[in-house]
């Protein structure tokens, strides 16, 4: 099972651990099918062009839900008092990182995307992620981040 920050009890959330979101493949396979009915129902219909159409979408559409399955175990984000790994990358300790936070870009007055933005001082990189396809809300990560963060300043005796 995947990990939930429990607010109410904070010392059991030492490592955050974010991944594709599940959604994406519900709405695939809701898609597929919609297309495989859509097909069977055109192909009763006598229309064997959109018929075939729809078959079409829907072989090419198999591919990107077999690719989003075999994806969804795979962690994007580490978060612990160490600091934040993205991938299968090396972690960035929190002494090579500053500024981390999830900043609102309003597109307009109800279009809002959300994004993760850390800082690493050595070697001057921004790292910009959109939350838009991970597991986890904009306040659970800042949640995250301010504890872990807190969390390796008190292990290191850093006062802030």
């Amino acid at each position: 099972m995947r990990p939930i920050i429990d607010v109410n009890s904070l010392s059991h959330s030492k490592e955050i651990v974010i991944y594709f979101t599940r959604t994406n493949i519900l709405l695939r396979i809701l898609l597929l099918i919609g297309l495989a009915i859509g097909t069977i129902y055109y192909l009763n219909d006598d229309k064997s062009i959109i018929s075939l159409l729809l078959a079409g979408i829907f072989l090419y559409q198999i591919r990107y839900l077999i690719k989003s399955i075999k994806r969804i175990n795979e962690v994007q984000f580490r978060i612990n008092s160490n600091g934040i790994q993205y991938q299968n990358e090396n972690i960035v300790p929190w002494s090579n990182i500053e500024n981390e936070r999830v900043v609102t870009e309003y597109k307009d007055h109800d279009n809002s995307n959300h994004y993760f933005i850390y800082y690493i001082i050595e070697p001057g990189q921004v790292m910009k992620f959109d939350l838009e396809g991970l597991n986890i809300g904009k306040g659970d990560l800042q949640l995250a981040l301010t504890l872990q963060r807190n969390r390796y300043n008190r292990e290191n005796n850093i006062l802030k």
